[in-house]
């Protein structure tokens, strides 16, 4: 058991202990009533019924009064290599946006179809190349404004 686990267990067991010996009315007990017990110890009355709940459900071992895990452990809901290379090639195929993408792969996958965000998670982590980039348009100006004008509707008067 960790430092930290033992400190729990230190912890709670004797005011789990204290509080059985209020339930039982056993003589001597520090306290009269469980009121004070949480008093004492700046516990709520819940929280001490949820603790000794646990506790005798695990027949009073150690163990039963750390904090369970929860949560799905790390990695366990991240989207299986094979869907996330199939992703991979039709992006680099098709160039398609993320929305494009989980219409294309529904029909497969059905209900393991990554969502759209998931998409774009997939395509950060797997970068194209230099060569695989679209070449972006840009037009050369030799002097500022040479391609530049605006429409206007309405032209206001000058004074």
């Amino acid at each position: 058991m960790k430092i930290s686990q033992r400190v729990f267990v230190k912890r709670w067991k004797p005011i789990l202990e204290e509080y059985e010996k209020i339930q039982n009315k056993v003589l001597p007990r520090s306290f009269r009533l469980v009121k004070e017990l949480c008093l004492a110890h700046y516990i709520s009355n819940k929280e001490l019924r949820r603790y000794y709940r646990k506790w005798q459900e695990g027949k009073k071992q150690d163990v039963s009064l750390l904090p369970a895990k929860i949560g799905a452990k790390p990695g366990s809901r991240r989207t299986p290599k094979a869907i996330e290379r199939n992703i991979m090639k039709a992006y680099r195929r098709f160039g398609s946006n993320r929305y494009e993408l989980v219409l294309l792969f529904k029909p497969y996958y059905l209900d393991k179809t990554p969502s759209p965000a998931t998409m774009d998670r997939i395509k950060k982590r797997y970068p194209l190349n230099p060569a695989q980039k679209k070449i972006i348009k840009r037009y050369e100006k030799v002097t500022p404004g040479e391609l530049a004008h605006i429409d206007l509707t309405k032209v206001p008067k000058v004074e």
